[in-house]
């Protein structure tokens, strides 16, 4: 049965307690990481959320790294990854070409800055503040529907998760930042462009390991980078994107998810679960 966290504990403990009924969660965010400033600021044994994730049978979650820190505090629940959250999309695409610049899109308005290189860095936002723009380098372009900015990305990077532009936000981005999939990472490779992630966040191993962009902490030395990279190595990077491209377009991980859920409830495979990380 699909269940969704916004429900009464009572109702919860109700369906769980028929018989033949097994609970089964798609993890989207968890409120418990989103809203701390670090991991010693709530009690895991206590907290409602996480109480909660111990109840299901199974859940399917972001990646290992998140489930990870889930089995760190106290959810011993059988997990599979998703790896990607999917990004149905078969529209128009532009073919890339390369060009020094980069691409943000966020959904919390920008108030401050740290990054001051050269390189042209373009927003897709509802709001950035004044100041913001006087780097010089920074052009907004305004809040635009998902789909469009897909069909228009030409060439360039996508940047993923940077700690140079600060949002307004009472969530502390950057330390879940660490566990979550992000939706903009799967709008960027639908759209079939390289990716800029940063060393904290689970999908840095795993682009830099497919070469389907670059891990970069500090957006102030991508000029630097940019200096020494070449059409050709750019258009290797959007050679690899390609087949990932194809992957979240067509709703492939949700679907491998599902069929890891059933293989391991119906059929007692454990392959595709997380193992529980060992105690260094």
């Amino acid at each position: 049965m699909w269940t969704h966290l916004n429900f009464q504990a009572e109702f919860f403990d109700t369906i769980k307690g028929i018989e033949g009924v097994r609970m089964v969660a798609l993890l989207h965010d968890i409120p418990t990481w989103m809203f701390t400033k670090g991991e010693e600021e709530y009690d895991r044994a206590n907290d409602f959320w996480l109480n909660q994730l111990k109840k299901f049978d199974l859940l399917m979650v972001a990646n290992e790294k998140g489930a990870h820190k889930l089995q760190e505090d106290g959810v011993h629940v059988p997990m599979i990854p998703m790896q990607f959250w999917d990004y149905f999309y078969q529209g128009p695409r532009q073919e890339k070409q390369f060009k020094k610049q980069l691409y943000y899109v966020g959904g919390r308005d920008i108030i401050d800055t740290t990054y001051r290189a050269s390189t042209p860095l373009y927003i897709y936002d509802r709001h950035v503040e004044q100041k913001v723009l006087e780097s010089g380098s920074v052009t907004w372009l305004g809040r635009q529907p998902s789909d469009e900015i897909v069909s228009r990305l030409d060439g360039g990077f996508g940047v993923v998760v940077t700690e140079n532009l600060i949002e307004k936000s009472n969530m502390n981005f950057v330390y879940y930042n660490q566990f979550n999939n992000p939706t903009k990472l799967s709008m960027y490779l639908a759209a079939g462009l390289p990716v800029i992630v940063s060393s904290k966040t689970y999908h840095a191993s795993l682009v830099k390991a497919h070469g389907i962009g670059l891990v970069v902490d500090d957006l102030n030395e991508i000029d630097q980078i940019f200096s020494s990279m070449t059409a050709a190595d750019y258009q290797k990077l959007v050679d690899n994107v390609k087949p990932w491209q194809e992957a979240i377009s067509n709703g492939f991980f949700i679907q491998r998810a599902l069929f890891a859920m059933l293989r391991a409830l119906e059929l007692g495979f454990s392959d595709d679960l997380i193992k529980e990380k060992e105690v260094e």
